[in-house]
């Protein structure tokens, strides 16, 4: 009796143990509803966002510089003589005519107190007057004829006719309305004493001085004895004309007249191949243009009409 229990225990243990290992074998534990899985590795390879990229920079387009038919006639390096008259209505917004007397930074002798220049050349010419007088010694230099208006420019061709004939005026005087006096560019220098009377410029040391030295103030002296079948002028010794001074030193230094330098700017420059003047504040490139639109020059320069055909460029290299 007791045998046969003891076997159906062992056959029960049996049976048991066969189910646990059938269940083990069909796979393992099933997770529970809601559970959580460990999130998977993950990969070991980054990624680099790409680099923001933004347009290339670009270069700005070229100023363009317009002129009309009005800038050919107005500037510092207008040419008038008897085939060119001043054009009065050109330059009326830019003569900017201002009293010697009343503006000059030291005093000198003026012939008459109505006596006037173009505003931009007054500190050029109170240079070359205190230049000349520290040479000499002496305070002599004055001025004795400045800014004229046509109807002043018919008064000193009448009073000159009267005093000395047709022939001596028209020689030493200019037509009304193509006279350099109308530019405000252009002053006659006299000699003044100390007792009010008036030298001869003509043979005085000043005269040789401003010769040899007014191109470093930007004046020329614009009448010379070799240049009269040139000009139209005769000799005039006091006479002298602003012009700027890279073309003063030009002009100067090759003996040129204003119609000459005119003439050669005209037919030997041009904005690729410009005249290069080295003067005393600097080097600069000029050239002729007779285009009314142009690129903008890079740094300092000037624009001035020739009052014939074109515009003259002056750029100062820096």
């Amino acid at each position: 009796m007791n045998n046969k229990k003891c076997l159906k225990a062992q056959i029960l243990s049996a049976l048991l143990l066969t189910l646990v290992l059938l269940i083990t074998a069909c796979g393992g534990k099933k997770p529970a509803e809601n559970e959580t899985l460990p999130p998977a590795e993950s990969s070991t390879a980054s990624v680099t966002a790409a680099p923001e990229t933004t347009p290339a920079e670009s270069t700005p387009a070229p100023v363009r510089l317009s002129f009309s038919e009005k800038d050919i006639h107005t500037g510092d390096l207008v040419l008038v003589n008897s085939a060119y008259p001043f054009d009065f209505e050109a330059n009326a917004d830019t003569l900017d005519i201002k009293n010697i007397r009343e503006n000059q930074s030291f005093y000198y002798q003026v012939d008459k107190l109505e006596f006037s220049v173009a505003g931009r050349i007054l500190p050029h010419l109170d240079a070359m007057i205190a230049a000349c007088d520290e040479a000499i010694g002496t305070k002599e230099t004055g001025i004795t004829s400045a800014y004229r208006t046509k109807e002043y420019q018919q008064g000193v061709m009448e009073e000159i006719t009267a005093a000395y004939g047709e022939d001596y005026a028209k020689k030493y005087v200019a037509t009304p309305g193509y006279s350099e006096h109308h530019t405000g560019l252009a002053v006659d220098v006299g000699i003044f004493y100390p007792d009010g009377s008036q030298g001869s410029f003509s043979d005085s040391q000043n005269a040789v001085w401003m010769r040899n030295n007014c191109q470093h103030f930007g004046f020329v002296r614009r009448y010379a004895e070799d240049k009269t079948a040139i000009t139209g002028i005769s000799n005039e010794a006091w006479h002298f004309r602003y012009v700027g001074m890279p073309h003063a030193f030009y002009m100067t230094a090759h003996n040129l007249c204003l119609e000459e330098y005119i003439d050669f700017l005209r037919a030997g420059t041009s904005e690729d191949e410009p005249l290069t003047v080295t003067c005393d504040d600097g080097t600069y490139d000029i050239f002729f243009t007779a285009e009314m639109e142009i690129e903008e020059p890079e740094g300092m320069y000037t624009v001035s009409g020739n009052n014939v055909d074109g515009l003259i460029v002056t750029v100062k290299r820096e």
